[in-house]
């Protein structure tokens, strides 16, 4: 049986009653499970304790998370350990169990070779008891401790768990929540960089929400919420507080930040200002106490564990901030494409300290700054309200006037702002550099505004500033200047991106497109805007590359192993074929320098496996390949992409479509690790005979001789080794179309895949944001289909 046939297993790390591992078995369509309370050991003289309990559905094989406080088995759940599994001979699984003698041999992350499940003892009523212990194999290492060396999960990369809730520490009595915030205070605070901090693999990066600084403290099912400066904010938020409240823990104390979401998903702080506060969500990035212990001293990655075990089963309006995958620079560049502010690099191993840190330093993508209020003019109407606040930054013990902000505000935030800012008017200027002016009315610095602006300008101005609102969780004195201008931070990301000392663009002017007189330096320039999604969707993946050295008008030539022609920086992976021995040695494309390497050697097309290098028999996907006939029209591929989508979400399959940058649309069903090419074929198939039944106009056929003018639903591409045209590279077609990934609702007889271009893309992906992410994020189990 091949490896990818195999029946699947798993290893639950399960923090219940106390700290146990499940290893589950699959048999017989269900996972066969027993508790081992010390968990598995290499070496084979050790016998552990496996206690049988009760069967569990497949689909609980990839559950990792609580199990709610009150529940049977209460208490965090790691997948430890997944893989494929088989009987020693193979496929005597049932008849094995049923002798009491389990000859497993394991191909899991941690769990390898061959091992005994022995039942020890059959109890009448009672749960059986066996014996797990590693058979005397080449894989047998009584040395290695698997447990201590590898503690944590293979999806999510936890290690730290928390048991259930007991009712005699709920019961204890806890410091009242404003006593456990001021025994914290002041919070950590983030340095200012203008790139992000290297070696990358000492950060991780967090996305920057743009809200207010807030610190929960919970006891004894009260709340205190209090800014940076000690404001209340439970009051101005009640619904957080009434669901902080909620969650069941004798006390605990989160640090984290109060924002306001636009349609897009990124934070907005002028949000904040225009009565939306019943939207704000609390996105919790640290955990500074829990259940009495003090965890500041405590490394980031344990509290964090610990904080998203707190935030589990609790209301959508609490949520842990995200952790961005990715180098530095990469990260900078997604949050900016998602329309965040930026990034926080928290240094690994890194303790809580109530200062402002080098071990968190913060990094702008968007250029925003507070300002001091220094002044301001009357609006033009006459009416008492203001037309543009005069501010200026802090600079040594007094303030340096940095312009005038005229923009971005209400009428009622005008009136407001006249109101709170005339009683504090002033006789002279209260910023050295102000004009003398007339119209102006200088005021005492005692308000805060936030403000977006394109740059600094020579002489020390906002240039092009916006009001986003005042923030009363800031002092005017904390108003320092914040050298991260929009363009420059961007210019930062994208240069770093798209260059690299290793790879030199010869014959940059070497025009590839010649009737859009688009060069191979265009197109090194296009995969550095695009570097963030596109690396993101090839990660890990075997490529095939289609070179066009002379230009789409010469011949092209295609290339899989990349052998001989390797750099000493590349990452590279080597794939068996299943027709010969031989290997093939493929490009990875994990790093901006491969693609600048792509555009140097005129790639002008990227075909990517659905698989990853590390479970080259897992695909990620099912892939729909719709071909229109020739002559046809994209008509014929909106007709069957529609009955297509109507049966996937009959199915309660989510899926993606994306133009292949020419005639066709693929449409990707995202799924979950275990499934095999044969499963995606086989599936693919079954579902492509239903749509090809009710639309004549549809064929599975692959010949072309015998299509007579239908569509080709090929399904046959989800095999091992075939590949799909990568979400964003270009096609080689006069215009410079790319691969482009859409929402269904654009997927309509309008729709033109000429209309995404290279020179489209960038903007669409600074509108739209990554699309083809959620075939990466959203995998699902497939159903068995009749």
């Amino acid at each position: 049986m091949e490896p990818a046939e195999r029946p699947s297993f798993v290893v639950h790390k399960h923090d219940a009653t106390r700290l146990h591992y499940d290893l589950r078995l699959e048999i017989a369509g269900a996972l066969a499970s027993w508790s081992v309370p010390k968990g598995p050991s290499y070496d084979p003289s050790t016998r552990r304790l496996a206690v049988q309990t009760e069967d569990h559905p497949l689909e609980y094989g990839t559950f990792e998370g609580r199990i709610p406080d009150g529940e049977y088995g209460a208490g965090d759940s790691l997948l430890w350990d997944r893989g494929t599994w088989d009987t020693v001979p193979p496929g005597e699984a049932e008849k094995q169990r049923a002798k009491g003698h389990l000859h497993i041999r394991l191909d899991g992350e941690k769990l390898q070779g061959d091992w005994h499940l022995v039942r020890s003892r059959r109890e009448e009523g009672g749960k059986q008891q066996w014996l797990l212990f590693k058979a005397k194999d080449e894989t047998a290492d009584p040395a290695w401790d698997v447990l201590a060396e590898r503690p944590e999960s293979v999806v999510s990369g936890r290690a730290v768990t928390r048991g259930p809730e007991r009712r005699a520490a709920l019961s204890l009595r806890r410091p009242p929540p404003e006593k456990l915030l001021e025994g914290v205070f002041p919070p950590m605070l983030a340095q200012l960089a203008g790139a992000p901090p290297t070696p990358d693999r000492d950060w991780i990066y967090e996305l920057k929400y743009d809200g207010f600084r807030a610190l929960c403290a919970l006891a004894n099912g009260r709340v205190a919420i209090w800014s940076r400066n000690g404001l209340d904010l439970a009051r101005r938020f009640p619904h957080l507080a009434e669901a902080l409240a909620k969650i069941v823990v004798g006390d605990a104390v989160l640090d984290g930040e109060i924002a306001v979401l636009d349609p897009r998903g990124a934070p907005r702080f002028e949000l904040l200002q225009k009565g939306h506060d019943d939207r704000a969500i609390f996105f919790g990035f640290d955990l500074l106490r829990l259940d009495g212990e003090d965890l500041r001293k405590k490394p980031l990655e344990h509290r964090r564990d610990l904080l998203v075990s707190l935030l589990s089963n609790v209301p959508d309006t609490l949520r842990v901030s995200e952790i961005l995958d990715e180098k530095g620079l990469s990260a900078l560049q997604e949050a900016g494409e998602r329309g965040f502010e930026g990034i926080i690099a928290k240094r690994r191993g890194s303790h809580y300290e109530g200062r402002r840190s080098p071990c968190w330093k913060k990094v702008k993508v968007l250029a925003s700054q507070e300002v001091a209020v220094v002044g301001f003019t009357r609006t033009t109407t006459g009416a008492d309200a203001i037309g543009a606040l005069l501010v200026a930054v802090r600079e040594g013990d007094g303030y340096l006037f940095a312009g005038k902000v005229g923009t971005g505000f209400t009428s009622k935030q005008r009136a407001q702002l006249f109101a709170a800012l005339a009683p504090l008017a002033a006789k002279k200027p209260t910023a050295s550099g102000a004009p003398r002016t007339k119209g102006y009315t200088w005021v005492e610095p005692r308000l805060v505004a936030q403000v977006r602006f394109t740059e600094w300008t020579a002489d020390g101005k906002l240039r092009h500033p916006s009001f986003q609102g005042i923030r009363d969780d800031k002092r005017p004195e904390e108003c320092t200047r914040e050298e991260s201008p929009a363009a420059a931070a961007q210019e930062r990301v994208l240069v770093a991106t798209g260059s690299a000392a290793e790879v030199k663009l010869t014959n940059p002017g070497r025009v590839l497109w010649p009737r859009d007189r688009i060069s191979k330096s265009d197109l090194a320039d296009y995969f550095a805007q695009v570097a963030a999604p596109m690396l993101r969707a090839l990660a890990d993946r075997p490529l095939a590359l289609e070179h066009w050295p002379k230009g789409i008008d010469e011949p092209s030539w295609y290339q899989q192993n990349v052998g001989d022609d390797a750099e000493a920086w590349m990452t590279l992976v080597e794939t068996p074929t299943r027709t010969s021995q031989r290997i093939v040695r493929h490009l990875v494309a994990d790093r901006p320098e491969a693609l600048r390497w792509l555009a140097q050697y005129a790639v002008v097309t990227t075909h990517m496996w659905s698989s990853r290098s590390v479970h080259l028999t897992q695909p990620d996907w099912v892939v729909f390949d719709l071909d229109p006939a020739d002559g046809k029209g994209f008509a014929q591929v909106i007709e069957a992409a529609h009955a297509l989508h109507t049966l996937l979400d009959a199915l309660s399959l989510p899926s993606v479509p994306k133009t292949s940058g020419k005639r066709g649309l693929h449409v990707l069903v995202p799924l979950l690790p275990g499934h095999t090419h044969d499963d995606a074929v086989a599936f693919a198939l079954r579902v492509g005979a239903a749509v090809a039944e009710v639309l004549p106009s549809v064929t599975l056929e692959r010949s072309k001789a015998q299509r007579q003018g239908r569509l080709y639903l090929d399904c046959l591409q989800n095999g091992y080794g075939k590949t799909i045209v990568a979400p964003y590279t270009p096609r080689a077609v006069d215009g410079a179309p790319v691969s482009a990934p859409l929402r269904w609702s654009e997927v309509d007889h309008g729709l033109d895949p000429r209309d995404f271009s290279m020179r489209t893309m960038p903007e669409r992906l600074a509108r739209e944001g990554d699309l083809f992410r959620p075939a990466l994020e959203q995998g699902v189990r497939l159903p068995h289909l009749r």
